[in-house]
C-alpha cells in the first residue's frame, strides 16, 4: 500500500467522484482508477459500488476512510517537522532527453514544495551526450532511454518502462502497425537518440521496410507532420502530448509492444548521494501516477 494511494482515495471521498479526484490530484482519471485497483488488491477489500454511477464508498470504505486521513494528515505533519526538509540545501545538475519533459515540471515542483533550499537545475540534450556528462561529472544525474550498453562506473535507476506506439491521422483507424508502416511515408525522430536507435534495430529484425520522407529534432514538430497526414512515425506512450491525443490514430508498435525503459543515470559513487536519492524518489512517484 503507497501513501499516494491513500491520498487519492481520500480525494474521492471528498470531491465525491474518480474524476474530481483526478482533477484534485493532477493525475488522469485512468490512473485514479488503476490506483484503487491497487489499493483494494492490496488490502483485499471492495472499496467502492461499481454498480453505480459514479461508483461511491462502499461500507467497508467509509469505515477506512478516517483512518486513510488519519495516515495522511500524520504524514503531512512528519514532513512539516522533519529536520531533513530544511537539511536538504544545496544545488544538483540533472540532465533529461526531450521525450522525458512530461515528468519533470510536477517532479520539480513537488521537491520544491517539501525541500524549499533544494535547487535543481536542468539541461536537455541527447541520452548519448548526457550519459558522456555524467561519466565526466559534469552532470550529477541525467534522466534518459535507457541505453544497451553503460560504463560500469555509472548506475542506472529504472523510472518508468512504457510501450511504443505508431502514431498516424485518424483516417488511417482500423490498420495494423506493419499497414501503417508499410502504408505511408515514414517520420523517423532524431536517429542519434536511443529510442530511434531501438526502433530501428526492431523494424531490422521485424524485416519492415519503411519509406523515410523525413528526420526531425524536435517532439512538437514531429507530431504537427503526423497529424497533418504527412506520414506515421513511433514514438513511446509519454511522448505524445496530451493536447494532441485525440487527433491520433495509436497503435502498438510489435506484440508485445517494444518497450522504452526511462531511468535515472548516475555516478555509483556520488557525493550528493541523499540528493539523487530524493530526486528518484520524487521521479517514480510521478512516474506511478
Amino acid at each position: 500500500m503507497q501513501l499516494r494511494q491513500l491520498k487519492t482515495f481520500v480525494a474521492i471521498a471528498e470531491t465525491g467522484s474518480f474524476h474530481a479526484a483526478a482533477e484534485k490530484m493532477s493525475i488522469t482519471q485512468s490512473a485514479v482508477s488503476m490506483q484503487m485497483k491497487g489499493l483494494e488488491e492490496t488490502l483485499q477489500l471492495d472499496l467502492f459500488e461499481r454498480s453505480v454511477r459514479p461508483p461511491r464508498l462502499s461500507n467497508t470504505g467509509l469505515l477506512l476512510l478516517e483512518q486513510a486521513r488519519e495516515i495522511v494528515r500524520l504524514y503531512d505533519q512528519l514532513l512539516d517537522s522533519s529536520p531533513v526538509a530544511s537539511q536538504l540545501a544545496g544545488s544538483i545538475h540533472i540532465g533529461s532527453i526531450p521525450g522525458a519533459s512530461f515528468i519533470l515540471p510536477e517532479t520539480l515542483d513537488n521537491l520544491r514544495k517539501t525541500y524549499r533550499h533544494l535547487q535543481v537545475r536542468v539541461q536537455s540534450n541527447l541520452t548519448d551526450e548526457l550519459v558522456n556528462l555524467v561519466s565526466q561529472g559534469r552532470l550529477d544525474a541525467a534522466l534518459v532511454t535507457e541505453p544497451k550498453d553503460l560504463d560500469p562506473q555509472l548506475l542506472s535507476r529504472p523510472v518508468l518502462n512504457e510501450p511504443m506506439l505508431v502514431l498516424a491521422a485518424r483516417d488511417q483507424s482500423g490498420l495494423s502497425d506493419v499497414e501503417l508502416l508499410n502504408g505511408n511515408h515514414y517520420i523517423s525522430f532524431n536517429r542519434k537518440a536511443e529510442v530511434s536507435r531501438m526502433v530501428e534495430e526492431s523494424l531490422t529484425k521485424r524485416n519492415i521496410k519503411v519509406d523515410p520522407i523525413m528526420e526531425l529534432d524536435t517532439l512538437e514538430t514531429f507530431q504537427m507532420m503526423i497529424m497533418r497526414g504527412l506520414g506515421v512515425g513511433i514514438l513511446p506512450l509519454s511522448s505524445i502530448r496530451e493536447r494532441f491525443q485525440d487527433d491520433f490514430y495509436t497503435v502498438p508498435f510489435g506484440s508485445p509492444a517494444l518497450q522504452r525503459r526511462l531511468s535515472l543515470v548516475q555516478r555509483r559513487a556520488h557525493h550528493r548521494q541523499v540528493f539523487l536519492d530524493t530526486l528518484f524518489d520524487a521521479l517514480s512517484r510521478v512516474a506511478d501516477d
